[in-house]
């Protein structure tokens, strides 16, 4: 039976982002150390529509909540170094108390960085690090070469340890993604089976569909394809349905916005890699909060990922898990 892809939400997926805050929120000290009041935290994400970072978000807001800071959340009008920079030194000269950030660029980003935390403003990464420690306080991210790992031996278990694969993800240069590909790299090696692509896009999904299109073209008896994050995931489950080959090749996505967990759902995916986002802002907002009431210096930490399929989805210590839908 054929089975069609939904048309994919424009809002949560467009290249071209709005920028401005998010919501916003204080409370009374929790008490402990200097008091929080009047103290605030921004944090800096890549866009304000991907389920992802909205469920970072709420993790983040509650925690704050509880521990008595201000929070707010903004993100920069278009995805790119020069934007993020930007709107980084625009938020330092309003001088928050501390900063929560996902660093675009795992090296361009750390000269901004380390200008912000010289004004006396720490500064704690999320998702996606620096390639320099010195340029933040610590950092909070998911084990990215565990998860991609992890990639690798749930396809080796999908296709029973034979078949051709390949990849599809986002543009080398940010740390978060760059990881998974590694760990995926490695966890091949523990395979049988045969690499035979490696593709990189930015976040248009119709690029992304065309090149996995050109990829099952060149290889009609590709089995899988692992995709690093939400986009890929969606435009090669998008291509591959085009294609009729939704029984024949095997989508290992990352990450569970509510698209992704709908093609799951309807085996149009045959498992999702799924980071904690929610439990990544409770962590980081916990320790910024920490550190600016008493100092405390915080230890970065790698969170690690869960594996849905369609047999476990319902499974509640999995389907806690599944990112939060809509702009807040």
């Amino acid at each position: 039976m054929k089975r069609t892809i939904p048309v994919l939400a424009a809002s949560a997926l467009a290249v071209g982002l709005l920028a401005g805050c998010g919501t916003s929120s204080s409370a009374d000290d929790a008490g402990g150390g200097k008091s929080a009041a009047g103290k605030k935290i921004v944090m800096l994400l890549n866009d304000q529509f991907d389920p992802y970072y909205l469920t970072l978000v709420a993790g983040a807001e509650a925690e704050a909540k509880k521990q008595g800071f201000e929070f707010s959340w903004q993100a920069p009008s278009t995805l790119d170094v020069a934007s993020q920079t930007q709107l980084l030194q625009s938020v330092a000269a309003r001088k928050p108390d501390g900063i929560i950030m996902s660093a675009l660029d795992a090296k361009a980003m750390i000269a901004p960085m380390k200008q912000v935390m010289a004004q006396g403003i720490p500064i704690i990464t999320v998702d996606a690090d620096v390639a320099d420690p010195s340029a933040r306080l610590a950092t909070v991210t998911s084990d990215g070469e565990a998860a991609g790992r992890l990639a690798a031996e749930t396809m080796d278990k999908l296709l029973g340890g034979k078949g051709k694969v390949a990849f599809e993800g986002y543009t080398p240069g940010t740390s978060s993604t760059d990881a998974r590909l590694r760990g995926w790299q490695e966890g091949l090696k523990q395979t049988g089976l045969e690499y035979v692509a490696e593709r990189y896009d930015a976040t248009d999904l119709t690029t992304i569909a065309g090149t996995v299109s050109a990829v099952l073209k060149r290889y009609p008896d590709l089995a899988g394809i692992f995709t690093n994050w939400t986009n890929p995931t969606l435009g090669a489950a998008q291509a591959v349905q085009a294609a009729g080959k939704s029984d024949q090749v095997k989508i290992v996505g990352f990450d569970a916005s509510p698209d992704e967990v709908s093609l799951l759902k309807r085996g149009l995916v045959s498992a999702l890699i799924i980071q904690k986002p929610g439990d990544m802002g409770v962590r980081a907002v916990s320790d910024l909060a920490a550190y600016l009431k008493d100092g405390t210096k915080p230890q970065s930490v790698s969170l690690d990922a869960v594996v849905a399929t369609k047999e476990n989805m319902n499974d509640p210590a999995v389907s806690a898990y599944f990112y939060k839908a809509g702009k807040q």
